[in-house]
Order: C-alpha cells, then sequence, then structure tokens
C-alpha cells in the first residue's frame, strides 16, 4: 500500500502502473509480477539493518509502457518501450489525473465509448469510437463470461448519437431487451423466418446469383459452371407443377427436367440453345428453386448421339450432387421457415437479379435513408448448421453491393456479428474453401474503406477464418481456457503480448483484458455493464429449492 496526496492506493498487484521519476521525466512502469523473500536472503550482504527481519519484503518486477508528459497544464501519455530509468529512481503510484492520461480522457474524446473500469489503478476506460471500430473489434469469451453485455453496453452509448446506424446479426435473440424498450423508435427488429406477421423470410432469387453460388457451394470444374448458367436465365422459364419441369415463358408444356429421362429432348434442347444465345424474353414471376435443378441438369446432360442430341448418363452424373443440395434445400422444412422457395413476381418487371439483391441488401442493412439507428435481425429460428449457408449469402450479397456503391457513396455502419463462428469459418478444403470464404475475408480485409465496421463476437476464435481474425485491430477478451484459441489469439494479433494472453485463462467473470491499436497499452478492465441487459444471463436453477405453493395440487394427495 503507497499514501500519497489523493489516498492510498494499492502498487503490489499484478498490472499496477507506477510511475517513476527520471529528471525531468515520468515514466510509466507496469507491474509484471510480484515475489516474497524472507528477510535473512534479502539482508544476507548487510544492505540494511535487522529491525525488519519479522516482515517479509515484496519485490516488483515490471516493464515500461511508456513515459508522461505535461503540456499546457494537460498530462499526456506516450507509448514508448524503449526508455530505462536509472538506478535509485524514486517509484511512486499515479495520480487520477496521470491515470486517466494512460487509460483515455473523456475531455479528449470526440465520440466517447466507456468500455470499462481499470482493476489496477480504478479509472475509466475511454476510447474514441472512430479509433475503436474503424478498423473491426474482436470481443472474446466463453459462454456466460459477459461478451453480450459490454457488446449491449457499447451499443447503448452509440444509440444515444444522433446518426448512428448500426446492424446485429442477433443469433440467440439476445439484444431486443437491452435496446428496443430502453429507446423506442430509434430499433427495428426483423425476425428472419416463421409464420408470424412480424416474420420474414428471404425470398431465395433475392439471394442472387453470388448468394446461391455461396448457398449450394458448386465445384469448380463442372458444377459452377452448369450452376452459373441456371442462375443467369432462371428469369427467363417457368415451373410446370404437373409436370414437374420447366419450359419457356411462352411455352405450354415443360421439356427441361433434373431427372434425366428420355421425354422431349430435342425440344429441351431447342430451349437450352435459344438461353444460350439469349433470345428469349424474361418472365413475369420468378419460377420456384426447384427450377434450378431443370437448368442444371439439362445444360450439362444433353449431348450428341447417334440418333440426335441425347440425355447423357455420364454428364448428368457430374451434376447431380449438385441436384441433389438444391432439392436438399428445397425439402427442407427448417430452410424453408427462413427461405421462400416458392418464387414470386419479385421487386418488379423486368425480372433483375441485381435489382433483388440490393432491394434485400436495402432491407436489411438500410439505403441511403432510413428511421432506425439500430436494427436487430433476429436469427433464433435459423437453425445452427444451416447459419453458414444463409448468413454467409447475405454477407456475400453485401460485400458485393457495398464494394459496387464505391468509396465516394459508403454509408458508415457498424455490423455486429454475434456468434461469428457459425458463419465466418471455412467451409471445404483447398481452393473451394478460399472460393466459399472470399465474401467475408473481402468484408474484414477492405470493407473499412467503404464505411463498414465489424465487431466480432465468439466463444471459439480458433473457428473464425484467421485472415478475418487477423483484421481486428482491436480486441477485448474474456476468460478463455482453450489452448487453441489462446494460440489464435496470440498469432492473430500483433498487440498481443505473450503474458497478457496466458492471463486470459484465469480472469475472473466480467473481467477482460483489453489491447490493441487503439489501446495506450494492454489493460485490465471490468467490462461496462448494460442497463437494461441483455436476454443472456444465467438459469436460476435455485428456484428448484424454493418452496411450493400451499394451494398446489400435485396430482399426489399430500
Amino acid at each position: 500500500m503507497a499514501s500519497h496526496a489523493q489516498g492510498v492506493s494499492v502498487i503490489t498487484e499484478v498490472g499496477s502502473l507506477l510511475g517513476i521519476e527520471t529528471g525531468g521525466r515520468v515514466l510509466v512502469m507496469k507491474v509484471m509480477s510480484l515475489s516474497f523473500a524472507e528477510p535473512r536472503e534479502a539482508h544476507r550482504f548487510g544492505t540494511a539493518t535487522s529491525t525488519h527481519q519479522s516482515e517479509p519484503l515484496r519485490n516488483l518486477s515490471g516493464l515500461v509502457v511508456g513515459q508522461l508528459r505535461r503540456i499546457d497544464d494537460k498530462v499526456e501519455f506516450v507509448s514508448d518501450s524503449l526508455s530505462t530509468p536509472s538506478l535509485g529512481s524514486e517509484v511512486f503510484p499515479l495520480s487520477r489525473q496521470e491515470l486517466a492520461a494512460v487509460l483515455g480522457s473523456e475531455s479528449d474524446l470526440s465520440a466517447p465509448i466507456h468500455l470499462g473500469d481499470d482493476l489496477r489503478g480504478g479509472g475509466r476506460l475511454m476510447v474514441g469510437l472512430e479509433s475503436l471500430i474503424s478498423r473491426h473489434v474482436a470481443v472474446l469469451g466463453s459462454s456466460g463470461q459477459g461478451k453480450s453485455c459490454l457488446t449491449a453496453a457499447v451499443l447503448q452509448q452509440i444509440v444515444k448519437m444522433p446518426t448512428a446506424r448500426v446492424v446485429i446479426f442477433d443469433v440467440n435473440g439476445e439484444y431486443e431487451d437491452a435496446l428496443p424498450e430502453a429507446y423506442p423508435g430509434q430499433v427495428k427488429i426483423t425476425r428472419l423466418g416463421g409464420n408470424t406477421e412480424d416474420a420474414f423470410r428471404i425470398p431465395y432469387y433475392a439471394l442472387g446469383r453470388l448468394g446461391l453460388q455461396r448457398l449450394l457451394l458448386p465445384s469448380d470444374k463442372t458444377q459452377r459452371p452448369a450452376l452459373t448458367f441456371a442462375l443467369e436465365h432462371l428469369n427467363k422459364v417457368k415451373w410446370f407443377n404437373n409436370e414437374g419441369g420447366v419450359g419457356l415463358a411462352a411455352d405450354a408444356q415443360a421439356s427441361l427436367f433434373d431427372d434425366c429421362r428420355a421425354d422431349r429432348v430435342v425440344q429441351a434442347n431447342q430451349i437450352i440453345s435459344q438461353l444460350r444465345a439469349n433470345q428469349p424474353p424474361p418472365g413475369q414471376s420468378w419460377p420456384p428453386m426447384r427450377a434450378l435443378g431443370a437448368l442444371i441438369a439439362d445444360s450439362h446432360a444433353i449431348a450428341p448421339g447417334r440418333n440426335g442430341p441425347e440425355r447423357n448418363a455420364f454428364n448428368y452424373g457430374n451434376v447431380s450432387p449438385l441436384i441433389t443440395r438444391v432439392m436438399r434445400f428445397v425439402e427442407d422444412p427448417m430452410f424453408r421457415d427462413v427461405v421462400d422457395v416458392v418464387g414470386g413476381a419479385g421487386s418488379g418487371a423486368p425480372l433483375d437479379w441485381r435489382r433483388e439483391a440490393t432491394s434485400l441488401v436495402d432491407r436489411i442493412f438500410g439505403g441511403a435513408e432510413v428511421d432506425w439507428k439500430v436494427h436487430i435481425v433476429d436469427l433464433r429460428r435459423v437453425s445452427h448448421d444451416l447459419t453458414p449457408f444463409v448468413l454467409g449469402s447475405i454477407l456475400e450479397l453485401y460485400s458485393y453491393e457495398l464494394f459496387r456503391r464505391g468509396q465516394e457513396n459508403k454509408i458508415e455502419t457498424l455490423l455486429v456479428l454475434e456468434e461469428a463462428h457459425h458463419y465466418l469459418r471455412q467451409m471445404g478444403t483447398g481452393e473451394e474453401a478460399a472460393n466459399n470464404s472470399l465474401a467475408y475475408e473481402r468484408l474484414a480485409k477492405e470493407g473499412r474503406k467503404f464505411g463498414l465496421a465489424l465487431w466480432l463476437s465468439t466463444q471459439r476464435p480458433s473457428e473464425i477464418s484467421p485472415t478475418v481474425l487477423a483484421q481486428c485491430n482491436n480486441w477485448i477478451s474474456f476468460r478463455l481456457t482453450s489452448e487453441k484459441d489462446l494460440n489464435a489469439i496470440q498469432a492473430a494479433s500483433e498487440w498481443a503480448d505473450r503474458r497478457d494472453v496466458k492471463r486470459i485463462a484465469g480472469l475472473a467473470r466480467q473481467n477482460a483484458i483489453a489491447f490493441g491499436g487503439s489501446f495506450q497499452m494492454a489493460t485490465l478492465i471490468r467490462a461496462a455493464t448494460a442497463d437494461p441487459r441483455p436476454r443472456s444471463e444465467d438459469g436460476r436453477f435455485d428456484t428448484w429449492n424454493d418452496l411450493p405453493d400451499p394451494d398446489f395440487d400435485d396430482g399426489f394427495g399430500e
């Protein structure tokens, strides 16, 4: 303990900050370790009297992390790990003003965000909004450690800003309690899936060519060209339900089928030839999603035979796995609950992929003008096995629209990705994995130039694409115990000191280490608490022991 003009400070804990007077400047030292020595060992060479032999001596080891300088009655902190104090320098605890300079002063920031309170010095950790999110943030930690509560606390500060724009992919439906009730009229909620009045199901054709390719994961050699052909010409055909096939908008019967049958091969070949020549006009409505199978099959399976064109079984075998994937999604009730596979008129005539994609992006991320500050996309009804496909497709579309707008038309947006390990992960191997991860990796690498800031929240950083993780400039890590996850942090962040990473496994609940380009140094904090809190509290199992209502009949006659 050390007493000074502002009271008493604890200076003998790991992480404490001390000042070192070195003649004209003050160096800031961070305590890295402490040890206790027996008096007889410390005084063995007669360097002190024996009056203190009944008490152990406490030895501190630390690193210089920067220096304080005073400019016009204002204390500023400069990060510096190269300076060395002179022997015999005096060490003292920092004052509140000096500590505020190290952690960030609210008065010096145009849009201050409170992340938490420093556990060692007692100051508030304040960061400017632009500095915090402009180059992406990663919030890490095991379940129940405080990730959602910190995220909600930050969003509650952002929503008070006049022109904020935040989109939240809320996988577990946690944020509805934390935001709409406190800020009525400024928060929009879209419930993805279901049959309620406020539910929204994504039209499959709104996912566009890029989104559907992401969804169906075609192989490069044969399946991708066949799927590309089907997507390019889907707006020119119609579905004949009685025959289970596809024809042109002006046809009276189906000629294209997905099962390699021998019927109407000549007519099917003629239709494919017309489509390749881009002759048929667009139809009036989008066919159901299962129509993709017929276009995929006959665009690749029809080949010259002895007696004219025929559906070649070998060629069909190359694309049949892709057709099976189409039908698997069409017949999956959990997929149909989230994605509308029936088809329809779309957003206008003539039918156009780009218009549909833009309409969906505006529906979720907003256009040039919006009447909300925070848009919560409730994803509770999206099953976890479909999450990487559905959300990956949406991010694929958003990536395309973002880069199409260009930097001159950028709209500053904070995209909060909850439980990001479910969908920001590699799928497949080799070239397939590279193709599937292109969209969200481009968002992470180049999105900031187009006004996009990412806030990634995850329990398993080791399962997220390393490319995405490495693009995060600021990190707030709650307790993680997996060696694999800790190694992922160490590998991805240039700011991660090995000693600080090791401390992550021993953090108490709601405590976190904040480090990165926007922080003067790694800081141990008690994370800010949202009010009201998100819907992420633990189960109340103690209520099992509550006394039952005396008037309750349990059916056992007792």
